[in-house]
């Protein structure tokens, strides 16, 4: 029954599969071509595994210094350009990222540990917007559903910033310092971390400061995108017993006079402080008993967005002050029984969003009527418990199996409260009048599992899995408040809305040869009540009919795709590579297409790369969209329109000016070509175009310093 629902969704793996073996068979003949011409191996960082058992080209540990081109202007831009990651923007800062054509809380993201969720009902600071990448060391993206120990389910992937263990360091002190320009938006930035090792204690610390004009498009046109950005924190990390560890972290990132063309508000004012205390124990003596860990967390956001500070104000303004509060902690333990691995443990996370809406009809400044609990006193409580066994099932062979079960309880604790105003409603009215439903406290028991069996074929390796993620409504689904006026919709959150179930199926091949490597991976996910945005059309569960208004409810979906990376060492210093992704996703209860999937896309490289310097030039770009869910009178929406193709050519380079420093330039879109991403969210500023356009032509150099 499960692949019976969509035959555009069967066809839609067949086309992935065919391209798959094609692509595979093509590359297969390339080593002996590569032998007859002694072609020396290259080290090709991007796609370096690691560790087999833990990860394949769904599941790619990269280390920041190795994600290429221009300056990101935050960690989103910065992982949209790993292969299978999307992202769309509103301005210069806060591109949402996207993972198998979902996003937003179908997401994990972690920061050395702990969770953030954003403090914006209107996503302008997504959780990866407050992650410094330089204050770690590598960036782990998980797609799809393929551990249970990451917390509660995040059915689209994970996408994790880590920082080195400290026995991977020298003793003594040592660090780097960066900093750099890019000419489209005048941004220029700065970074420091520093660490000191002493017998595998350690202390380190890190800065981070960046900030940026507006840019310009490819035709000359300014996007309002300005913004600031600067943060630090440390860490001090005690080793003692059978390399074990103790360590405290804290760290502060402010984002100020955020510019945004894709919102009706700019955002003056975001802050987030994060702490963590963890220990990594390992039993000396190891028995069937082998070690824990255990860690505390919390992560804390305060968001100020308003439409008269840094524009001109007009008769009616607003303001929203919005926090987001994440407290966690995890204990587990391993196990081993022979060659069987086992872990046992628990999580608990509690996330408490509110947001206040203040609005004047006289242009008063500061607003001061509150016309909506816009999140009221929203609290989501999750406790979960987990087992995971890794077994070897033949020499060749591993076998991954996970179950957890996750117990939310969840209160809107300002539901009652009254805003002011005439005709002011509460939160719990309004969910009554739009769904029936007045009982804003609900409890929920969710159970998740996977299994997961990868094999070492001799000349490649390949893996097949099967997993069913359960994800509970998020803040926003499940109470936001915004009553309909003057006309205008309304956006209400359900409190009685279903859970998702994702019930996903994956395989994929990896091959690596001394000149080329290639990896392909094909997935498919059924969801039952996939919870979605919609208009209020009295649909099943809507009590209201208006035709604008914003609504949630739960339908039945489909998403199948591939993703393809390939790179070739075809001469001495010279390496070609690829890759390639498509997404697939169907609506399949009102028949038509799920909203915001990105389209078939994918880039292209050629890098000649010797001892001193290095150079190269490489193709993005993305085919066009024409399924898209852009009618507010049948459908969401929530897709401003079918996006034509792209394709964008950079060129970038690396000079080693000595062992210890480092000139990295380059000149991004060097055509100056004028494109939107199919996620960027609508123009409100200029009337002539209708998304936010990407940055055009732009120079940028960045100069590295190691100590």
């Amino acid at each position: 029954m499960l692949f019976q629902r969509s035959l555009a969704a069967r066809r839609a793996m067949l086309l992935a599969s065919t391209a798959s073996a094609v692509v595979m068979s093509a590359l297969w003949t390339l080593p002996a071509h590569a032998e007859e011409d002694e072609v020396s191996p290259v080290l090709i960082p991007e796609l370096v595994i690691d560790a087999p058992e833990e990860d394949s080209a769904d599941s790619r540990i990269i280390a920041v210094e190795e994600i290429s081109g221009q300056p990101a202007r935050d960690a989103g831009e910065l992982i949209s350009r790993i292969p299978g990651v999307s992202a769309g923007r509103r301005g210069g800062h806060g591109s949402d990222i996207s993972i198998r054509g979902m996003a937003q809380d179908r997401i994990a993201v972690i920061s050395d540990g702990a969770y953030v969720f954003g403090a914006c009902p209107s996503r302008m600071d997504p959780p990866t917007s407050s992650m410094m990448p330089m204050s770690g060391d590598s960036i782990t993206v998980r797609r799809g559903y393929q551990t249970v120990l990451d917390g509660p389910p995040a059915p689209a992937g994970t996408v994790s910033l880590e920082r080195a263990d400290s026995a991977n360091f020298a003793e003594g002190l040592s660090g780097n310092l960066e900093g750099g320009y890019e000419s489209n938006g005048s941004q220029r930035y700065a970074s420091m971390q520093a660490r000191a090792v002493h017998n595998g204690s350690y202390i380190r610390g890190f800065f981070t400061g960046r900030r940026a004009d507006n840019y310009e498009d490819g035709d000359g046109r300014e996007v309002r995108s300005a913004f600031k950005q600067y943060g630090g924190g440390g860490e001090v990390g005690l080793r003692y017993g059978a390399d074990s560890l103790l360590s405290l972290s804290m760290e502060e990132n402010h984002v100020v006079d955020a510019y945004f063309a894709g919102a009706g508000m700019d955002a003056p004012w975001t802050a987030t402080d994060t702490y963590r205390l963890a220990v990594d124990h390992n039993f000396a003596e190891a028995g069937v008993f082998k070690g824990f860990d255990a860690s505390v967390y919390g992560s804390f956001v305060d968001h100020v967005m308003d439409n008269y500070s840094l524009r001109t104000p007009g008769m009616m303004t607003m303001r929203t002050d919005a926090t987001s509060d994440t407290r966690g902690a995890r204990l587990a333990g391993d196990f081993a029984f022979g060659a069987v691995e086992v872990t046992l443990g628990g999580d608990y996370r509690r996330n408490d969003r509110d947001a206040v809406s203040y609005s004047s009809m006289m242009g008063a400044v500061p607003p001061t009527t509150i016309s909506n609990y816009m999140w009221p006193g929203m609290e989501i409580e999750n406790v979960g418990i987990f087992a995971e066994v890794k077994a070897p099932l033949t020499e060749k062979t591993e076998l991954t199996t996970g179950i957890r079960t996750d117990f939310v309880s969840v209160r809107a604790t300002k539901a009652d409260a009254l805003p002011g105003g005439m005709g002011a409603v509460t939160a719990r009215t309004l969910y009554g009048t739009f769904y029936g439903v007045t009982e804003t406290d609900q409890d929920e028991t969710n159970v998740s599992g996977l299994v997961r069996v990868m094999h070492d074929f001799g000349d490649f390796s390949g893996w097949v899995g099967a997993s069913r993620a359960v994800r509970t409504a998020d803040a926003t689904e499940r109470g936001i408040v915004r009553a309909p006026a003057m006309g205008g919709g309304g956006w209400v959150g359900n409190p009685g809305i279903d859970p998702e179930k994702h019930h996903q199926v994956d395989m994929g091949v990896e091959i690596t040869r001394s000149v080329w490597k290639a990896s392909t991976s094909i997935w498919y996910d059924n969801v039952q009540d996939f919870i979605s945005r919609d208009i209020a059309r009295g649909q099943s569960g809507v009590l209201v009919n208006d035709g604008v208004s914003s609504v949630f409810r739960n339908v039945d979906a489909e998403l199948a795709g591939i993703d393809i990376a390939a790179q070739w060492a075809f001469a001495p210093s010279w390496r070609i590579g690829a890759d390639i992704a498509y997404t697939y996703g169907e609506n399949t209860t009102d028949d038509r297409p799920l909203y915001q999937i990105p389209p078939l896309s994918g880039s292209l490289e050629l890098t000649y790369d010797v001892t001193e310097w290095s150079a190269g030039s490489r193709l993005r770009w993305a085919a066009k969209q024409s399924r898209s869910d852009t009618s507010t009178v049948t459908g969401s929406g929530l897709d401003l329109q079918e996006t034509s193709g792209y394709a964008v050519i950079d060129l970038f380079g690396t000079w080693q000016l000595a062992d210890a420093l480092m000139l990295q330039g380059g000149i991004a879109n060097v055509l100056d070509t004028t494109y939107a991403s199919y996620l960027n969210q609508e123009n409100g500023f200029d009337p002539t175009v209708v998304q936010v356009n990407e940055p055009g032509r732009s120079a940028y150099l960045q100069l590295n310093f190691e100590f």
